[in-house]
């Protein structure tokens, strides 16, 4: 066996690398594709639901109609805004939701499983503008009716000022969200914007009803509406196995190039497939081409090895010539009539044999 003599250690290298090389009967110019399959260890976030239903209790009374100081714009109308953030930052957990405005009390989304879509349109419903007075109390034990039928921890947000209607005989704000929190697992958290004394107190009986239940300010609600909904969820981080795969360029196959006989010449079929493996090598700066030439056995031995490297060489020098690739790419190798493919007892046979066979490595 002959070859280039400084190719020596690159051809050696080729031989223990992935290579394509296929015979006759292939569909030419063919990328071949190999699952490159992953196990990574990652962190990942963990969502911990602590509520099964979310309950809210929309402020849409005359006093919302006043100028927030800090945003200088209506309480209402940042009401619906934070409202909306919020509920669409909520993750989707399989909590059930109702949203209720209780000036007066009207059931804008039943308790349900929660929809993101269906709660922003169950907000849009609310009027335009706010009106009315505060039957805080008596929307309280509509609430109560709510609360029933529910099973699970119950959340329920509740946008007040303190200012409410008061009902002869009827229990205060805190005393009614207090008997609720006794006779139902629910927790109440009050979004406050009261200004008087006697209406801030309204809203602090409210947010102690229980251990769980608390007052937010309304300015700290509608920086960030997600502090809300830490009674909902909780984040956790754990650890696991990903497994990832994806397609990997593994080779491209192509024909092997076939000679006449005593021939080295390249036919117009041949450059054809030989083109396909230039554009690839050009695409592909690591992988390179191991080419291998053959004979039949008609002819003495020592011709068909000169031969064989003639034909291996004419393809290495299109190749090189005509996409501009290195030596260290496209390494030529011969051997005669060693190896045949098929019969040299048929003419068939031996014009499969006459070939250089196209290996593609580095991959």
């Amino acid at each position: 066996m002959y070859k280039k003599s400084v190719q020596l250690g690159l051809f050696m290298f080729m031989f223990v690398t992935l290579v394509f090389t296929f015979g006759g009967g292939v569909q030419a110019g063919e990328i071949v594709y190999s699952d490159d399959i992953r196990e990574n260890v990652v962190d990942k976030e963990v969502l911990v639901k602590t509520a099964d239903n979310v309950i809210v209790m929309v402020d849409s009374s005359a006093s919302m109609a006043a100028i927030n100081k800090t945003y200088k714009k209506p309480y209402y109308e940042l009401e619906k805004e934070a409202l909306k953030t919020g509920f669409g930052r909520l993750p989707d957990l399989g909590y059930n939701v109702g949203v209720y405005k209780f000036t007066p009390w009207e059931v804008l989304y039943p308790v349900q499983k929660f929809d993101a879509a269906g709660v922003t349109e169950a907000l849009n419903k609310l009027p335009a503008e706010p009106a009315g007075k505060t039957p805080l109390v008596k929307s309280l034990n509509e609430l109560d009716s709510v609360l029933k039928d529910l099973s699970g921890k119950t959340v329920v947000y509740i946008f007040s000022d303190g200012g409410y209607d008061k009902l002869a005989g009827s229990k205060s704000p805190g005393d009614k969200t207090t008997e609720l929190a006794k006779k139902y697992d629910v927790s109440f958290q009050v979004i406050d914007y009261s200004v008087q004394e006697r209406d801030r107190k309204t809203v602090d009986d409210m947010g102690r009803a229980n251990m769980s239940s608390r007052v937010i300010p309304f300015d700290s609600y509608v920086t960030q509406p997600f502090y809300a909904l830490g009674p909902l969820y909780y984040t956790k981080w754990d650890t696991e196995v990903v497994t990832t795969s994806e397609k990997k360029v593994a080779g491209y196959k192509i024909n092997n190039i076939l000679f006449e006989i005593d021939k080295s010449d390249l036919s117009s079929a041949a450059q054809e497939e030989l083109d396909g493996v230039g554009k690839f090598l050009k695409e592909k700066p690591e992988a390179f081409a191991a080419l291998f030439g053959y004979t039949d056995d008609t002819g003495k031995a020592e011709y068909n090895m000169e031969l064989s490297r003639r034909r291996a060489e004419a393809v290495a020098d299109y190749l090189q010539k005509n996409y501009e690739l290195g030596s260290d790419r496209v390494v030529a190798n011969w051997y005669g009539a060693e190896n045949p493919i098929a019969g040299n007892d048929s003419a068939e046979g031996r014009a499969q044999n006459r070939r250089v066979e196209v290996s593609i490595g580095g991959m």
